[in-house]
C-alpha cells in the first residue's frame, strides 16, 4: 500500500470512529445529548479532528442515517427472491434484516428507535404513499404484489401490507435488541414463529 493509500484508509478509520461514536452516543444518551465534544471524548480526539471530516452535528447525524439505511438496503438486496415461493423471499429478506440489525443494536436504537424530527423524517414507514419514497418498502411491496399475481397471497392492499410486515417485524427486533439476555435458542424461536404467524396471514 503506498503513502496515499494508506493516508486514505487512516482518514477513512478516523470517519467510521467518529460515525460508530455517534451512533452509541444517541442510542445511549438521545438527540439532545450529542454534541461534538462528547463524540471528541468518546473516542479521544480533538473536537478540530472531527469538524475536519464533518461541519457540524446535523451532518454527522444525517450520514449515521443515511449509511445505517444503506446497510439495511444492501442486505435486503443480497437475499435472492424466489418467484415461485414470494412469502419465503419476504421472510428470508426480513430474516436478514434482523441479523443485519441485531450486529449492530447501538446503531439500531440511534436511528430506527428516535423520534427525533431530523432522524425520524427519514425512515418513516406508516404515512400513507410511503411506498414511492422508501426503496425498503417498495422491494417488499413488489414480492407481495408478485404472490398476488400468483395466487400465493390473497388479495389485499399492498402497502398497507407491506407497513404491517415492517413494523411487527420491527417491533420484535427492538425487543430482542433491548431484551439482550435472551439465549441463542430462544430468539431464533421467537423469530421462527413470528414469521410462521405474520406469513400465514398472507396465504390464500
Amino acid at each position: 500500500m503506498g503513502i496515499t493509500e494508506r493516508r486514505e484508509a487512516e482518514k477513512e478509520a478516523v470517519r467510521n470512529k467518529i460515525l460508530y461514536a455517534a451512533g452509541k452516543i444517541l442510542a445511549r444518551d438521545g438527540y439532545e445529548s450529542l454534541s461534538i465534544r462528547k463524540i471528541a471524548n468518546e473516542i479521544e480526539y480533538s473536537p478540530g479532528v472531527i469538524y475536519h471530516y464533518f461541519k457540524d452535528k446535523a451532518e454527522i447525524i444525517a450520514t449515521v442515517v443515511e449509511e445505517g439505511y444503506g446497510r439495511i438496503l444492501q442486505k435486503l438486496r443480497e437475499i435472492p427472491v424466489d418467484l415461485e415461493n414470494p412469502d419465503k423471499s419476504i421472510e428470508n429478506s426480513m430474516k436478514a434484516y434482523i441479523e443485519l440489525m441485531l450486529e449492530t443494536p447501538e446503531q439500531f436504537k440511534a436511528v430506527l428507535l428516535n423520534d427525533t424530527v431530523g432522524i425520524a423524517d427519514k425512515v418513516n414507514m406508516l404515512d400513507e404513499g410511503i411506498s414511492k419514497e422508501r426503496k425498503s418498502i417498495q422491494s417488499l411491496c413488489r414480492m407481495i404484489q408478485h404472490g398476488i399475481e400468483i395466487g400465493k397471497i390473497r388479495e389485499m392492499d399492498i402497502e398497507l401490507t407491506a407497513q404491517i410486515i415492517w413494523t411487527s417485524t420491527h417491533g420484535l427486533l427492538s425487543r430482542l435488541v433491548l431484551e439482550k439476555r435472551i439465549p441463542k435458542e430462544q430468539k431464533e424461536r421467537l423469530i421462527d414463529h413470528h414469521f410462521n404467524i405474520l406469513l400465514k396471514g398472507l396465504s390464500k
